[in-house]
């Protein structure tokens, strides 16, 4: 995504290098959780996946239970709803290794947003990439809708568009909520995104987090996580 940055130049920058996959130290067996979405998905903004969401957030889930985390992740900059269903599913899994997800976390909707998705297909679509997750996966696995984030602290964008833009964001999130509340073992994790607190939370686009901004997004996210699956996956030793 093209963004201007803090003297008007436009600003790309990559997705998370290094290996879209990893464990955490901790209790086996291990929680296996695959990372699904957008930029934020992709780790834009750090400069490798353990910097970034996925490898943040499985860190921190791991210190607070104990459990070591096994994770992986398909994303992919710039994906709405729609280009995660119909193009990253494969990524759920790796068969060579025979691994599969015990959840599947969802970063994604952002896009949608900024191109005005209407809400009603916005959720149509959320309800249908869970229907094919788990026809990819061929079982119910907990799929968790981590809630969108709030737009007003992004200095790349014009102050006059965050309001306006902001407030849809919240409209499409709330139609998470309810494509989480209909759905059997459909979770919405509300986050907000880099905390509302003095820090250099953002990336030098100044859109997306810097690893700074990760770690604290995924901490909070994170809290719910485990709690989450402490109460609906299987317990272990």
């Amino acid at each position: 995504m093209f963004t201007k940055g803090m003297r008007g130049r436009l600003v790309r920058l990559p997705e998370a290098a290094g290996d879209d996959s990893g464990l955490t130290e901790g209790r086996e067996p291990a929680l296996r959780l695959a990372v699904i979405g957008d930029s934020v998905a992709a780790g834009v903004g750090a400069a490798d996946h353990r910097e970034a969401m996925a490898g943040q957030l499985a860190a921190a889930v791991s210190a607070m239970t104990g459990r070591a985390v096994s994770w992986r992740v398909a994303a992919k900059a710039g994906a709405s709803l729609s280009t995660v269903r119909q193009g990253l599913l494969p990524g759920l899994t790796d068969p060579t290794a025979r691994w599969r997800p015990d959840v599947v976390l969802v970063v994604a909707g952002t896009n949608d947003a900024m191109r005005l998705r209407r809400p009603r297909a916005f959720r149509r679509e959320a309800e249908r990439l869970v229907r094919d997750v788990r026809l990819r996966l061929g079982e119910d696995v907990p799929v968790v809708f981590a809630g969108l984030p709030s737009l007003a602290r992004l200095e790349a964008l014009p102050s006059r568009v965050r309001v306006p833009l902001g407030l849809y964001v919240g409209l499409l999130d709330r139609q998470l909520r309810t494509a989480a509340a209909r759905g059997v073992a459909v979770f919405h994790l509300p986050s907000g995104g880099p905390p509302d607190l003095p820090g250099e939370w953002l990336a030098r686009d100044r859109f997306h987090p810097s690893a700074e901004g990760y770690r604290a997004w995924a901490r909070v996210l994170a809290a719910r996580l485990a709690t989450l699956t402490e109460a609906t996956l299987p317990a272990v030793p």
